[in-house]
């Protein structure tokens, strides 16, 4: 069985005010190759879900999250003979995220996501932001 997947969707307060959500597209070499996806990837030996999601996150797109930052938007779900888990954090202020181990980033909001093309298997998380987002803007935004 492979290891578990865990990812983040960070999310901040763009530039017009409204909630944004960093979103990575997958290299073309990758399986799923330009897909949009949420930074993450294996959990290793030895790390939690949220230290792998945070090094992931630094890895692919270069902001450094804290894994005490992260919350669950949910328990991990399976797809298949994978089991992933969504994490979420508030972006740092000196968050300035960069195509590292993806081919590119983008703040999008809400509404944008269902025009995005995700893995399968991300349809359910996808839909926890979507809700997490609804959330988001009937009360204060946490701060990091």
């Amino acid at each position: 069985m492979p290891p578990p997947i865990a990812a983040a969707a960070i999310v901040r307060i763009g530039p017009g005010g409204a909630l944004e959500w960093l979103v990575a597209q997958r290299l073309p070499t990758a399986r799923f190759g330009g897909y949009w996806e949420w930074p993450g990837g294996k959990v290793e030996m030895g790390e939690s879900a949220p230290e792998a999601a945070a090094r992931e996150v630094l890895e692919e797109v270069g902001v450094r999250l804290a894994a005490s930052d992260l919350r669950a938007t949910g328990s991990a779900i399976q797809a298949g003979p994978l089991t992933l888990e969504l994490f979420w954090a508030a972006a740092p202020a000196d968050a300035l995220p960069r195509a590292i181990g993806c081919a590119q980033v983008r703040w999008v909001g809400a509404s944008e996501l269902a025009q995005l093309k995700f893995p399968p298997a991300n349809a359910p998380l996808t839909a926890r932001i979507v809700e997490l987002d609804r959330l988001l803007r009937q009360g204060p935004m946490p701060s990091r």
